[in-house]
């Protein structure tokens, strides 16, 4: 199948190549007067053109192309689905996020609350009967388990609206920069362009990235103890403090990327591309409004407040329905059983019982807790932080900090940062923009096809590290585009 592809492509550039020396004498005569760049026809005009030579495959070649394997096609985790490897593994996957959500101070203070008010309600009798009563779960899932489930359900959304909005952001970034670099217009417009003037427009795109990353991962503190609480407020005073300044200088990039579009405009760019741009600069800005909102505020605190207390405080008024449970597993003298309907079992198993009691306390009062705490993880969708690494292919969990459902924001906008990277090589036009002068003037063949993409001798590593620390890399080694001679 990829053999009979790779003919009909060999024909096609056979066929392409007997046109163009057909056409030799055409091309030397007219090599001498286009030693400057020009552009005489449109990219719409070009592909309407019936000498165009770019190969077309027909509709059988198409399907065999689309049905060619892919690199990812086949399962590379488990030889076959629902092996009893993969259900294994599924599960110590589980119980390691079941343990990273549940094993904290709180779930040892919540752990050793239930206990002791089992205990006392089971142990403790009056007048030979255990304080034992059956009650209902109404209040608890009243006031507990519905707001929970709720909030829960608002916090993640938040955090897919963190994701949309950072798509737009990223897409508006690269677009108006890729306007910047490629669009021309007329004979050679560009060339009336300030030297240098991509460079400039990268950089400005490259410092607001920065900046947008430098907000949105900033320390959290709007939390209820950064209001609440004296050492709280001082922290919540310099985190705002530098987040506000962070903001002003995202703000006055926006203006000044405003302005290179008017740039634009004086070389002679037509004003429905120059719209366009601007509209990318505003789809930009107000995704990162958007951001910054869901940064900045959170769902209703007196939820997480009324949450929090409540799973702290219900074992305590709990405790007689754990020891009702007790009373109807064992039948014994202390549930009020007349000695002809008490079971007789042996002490050890009373023992096991009230064991089994105080475990279920335990297992209800944690179940709320993690609830609690999946939520609260997800309050800040951008709290992720990536660990200092100097490897690139570190794992999952020692590159980052509590990154189970939060947006990777560094790695996300270190994409952006190496795509605004790329710029073409052997460039005409003195801005160090506009496409490789190599497929100008328009040859017989289109050369779009031939753009390659490469890396320079700096290593992505370093660029990472350069902008985990807040410096832009150095955006002329990073990566270039170049057509073959």
């Amino acid at each position: 199948m990829a053999d009979a592809f790779a003919t009909r492509v060999d024909d096609a550039m056979a066929g392409d190549a007997t046109r163009e020396r057909a056409n030799a004498s055409d091309d030397d005569g007219s090599d001498d007067g286009r030693s400057t760049h020009s552009r005489q026809l449109s990219a719409a005009s070009t592909l309407e053109r019936a000498d165009y030579t770019q190969y077309r495959l027909d509709a059988n070649a198409a399907f065999e192309r689309f049905e060619e394997p892919g690199p990812l096609d086949g399962d590379l985790e488990f030889e076959k689905l629902g092996s009893a490897r993969a259900a294994v593994l599924n599960l110590v996957a589980s119980f390691r996020v079941f343990s990273k959500f549940l094993i904290t101070a709180e779930s040892v203070i919540v752990a050793a609350i239930s206990v002791a008010s089992a205990l006392f309600f089971i142990l403790y009798e009056v007048r030979g009967r255990r304080m034992a009563v059956n009650l209902s779960w109404t209040f608890v899932s009243f006031a507990i388990i519905y707001p929970l489930t709720g909030s829960l359900d608002a916090a993640f959304r938040r955090r897919e609206e963190a994701l949309k909005q950072l798509a737009v952001f990223k897409t508006s970034v690269l677009s108006f920069y890729q306007g910047h670099r490629d669009w021309d217009w007329g004979d050679n417009g560009r060339k009336n362009l300030p030297e240098k003037h991509v460079e400039e427009v990268r950089w400005l795109a490259v410092a607001l990235v920065c900046d947008v990353r430098n907000f949105l991962s900033a320390p959290e503190v709007t939390r209820l103890v950064h209001l609440n609480t004296k050492r709280g407020r001082v922290a919540w005073s310099k985190g705002r403090k530098l987040q506000w300044a962070i903001a002003k200088r995202v703000r006055e990039l926006f203006q000044k990327m405003s302005l290179t579009t008017e740039v634009l405009k004086y070389a002679g760019m037509p004003g429905n591309e120059s719209a366009r741009l601007r509209q990318f600069t505003k789809e930009g800005h107000n995704a990162w409004e958007n951001m910054c909102f869901l940064k900045t505020y959170r769902t209703p605190m007196a939820t997480r407040a009324f949450a929090r207390v409540y799973i702290l405080i219900h074992p305590i008024f709990w405790g007689p329905y754990y020891a009702q449970l007790v009373s109807d597993i064992l039948h014994d003298e202390a549930a009020g059983y007349d000695p002809a309907d008490q079971f007789d079992v042996p002490s050890y198993t009373r023992y096991w019982v009230i064991f089994y009691a105080c475990c279920m306390s335990v297992i209800t009062s944690l179940a709320m807790l993690g609830l609690f705490n999946v939520r609260y993880s997800l309050e800040d969708p951008f709290a992720t932080k990536e660990r200092n690494s100097n490897s690139g292919q570190a794992g999952y969990e020692s590159r980052y900090i509590r990154g189970v459902d939060q947006v990777l924001i560094d790695r996300e906008l270190r994409d952006l940062v190496n795509d605004l990277c790329l710029e073409f090589d052997h460039r005409h036009e003195s801005s160090v923009g506009g496409p490789p002068n190599a497929i100008y003037p328009l040859k017989k063949r289109s050369q779009l096809q031939n753009i390659t993409v490469t890396e320079d001798l700096v290593t992505p590593s370093l660029a990472e590290r350069q902008c985990s620390k807040g410096r832009a890399p150095d955006l002329d080694r990073i990566h270039s585009i170049y057509v073959p001679q």
